[in-house]
């Protein structure tokens, strides 16, 4: 019984006198201070626990071997936690549906200078222009809601989408947003037959 007693008084010696270089030796692996402090204990209480198992030959070697364990197991558990973390991460499930804010607060000011632009039209050609565009209905439907002729319906839609672009193209030159690409899809309606 004293023997063992003296074993563990000699291994804490040796821990004692060899604090630093087993400070040293967890610090190689990037470990934080406050993890120093508690790694360079669980190589003392591992030390000691095989210390009681076996007879150790050379306890400084030893405790740097033990050291470099303890610090490659925590570097291990610390992957595993990240890779644990990054498996839950889902990104199904953190993605939205909704649009950008910049992306909405711009569709917000574009439809407030639409409206402007809208409203600075002739009232037989605002129709015409918001029954097309607005609701989709089609030049012949037009021309028997407003009891005109199918030409002056398209003239009317003409008119419309010329003045409105010019209305949104030069709200976006004073804003300073008006770029080549904007400039071609002013109204949204690039492409779309009428």
């Amino acid at each position: 019984m004293p023997d063992k007693k003296k074993n563990r008084q000699r291994m804490f010696g040796v821990f004692q006198s060899n604090r630093g270089l087993v400070l040293s030796v967890l610090r190689r692996y990037s470990l934080r201070q406050v993890d120093l402090e508690d790694l360079s204990q669980e190589t003392v209480l591992r030390a000691l626990e095989a210390e009681k198992r076996t007879q150790i030959q050379e306890p400084k070697r030893f405790l740097v071997g033990i050291a470099k364990n303890v610090a490659r197991a925590e570097l291990e558990r610390r992957a595993k936690i990240t890779c644990d973390l990054l498996d839950d991460l889902d990104p199904e499930t953190y993605v939205s549906d909704e649009p950008a804010i910049d992306d909405v607060v711009d569709a917000r000011q574009r439809m407030q200078v639409f409206g402007k632009a809208v409203a600075m039209l002739p009232p037989q050609c605002q129709k015409a222009f918001l029954l097309k565009h607005v609701y989709g209905v089609s030049h012949k439907e037009i021309a028997e809601k407003l009891d005109i002729a199918v030409s002056t319906v398209e003239k009317h839609v003409a008119l419309g989408l010329r003045r409105c672009r010019e209305v949104m193209l030069s709200e976006q030159s004073e804003t300073g947003t008006c770029g080549e690409e904007s400039e071609k899809s002013v109204l949204g309606l690039e492409g779309r037959r009428r």
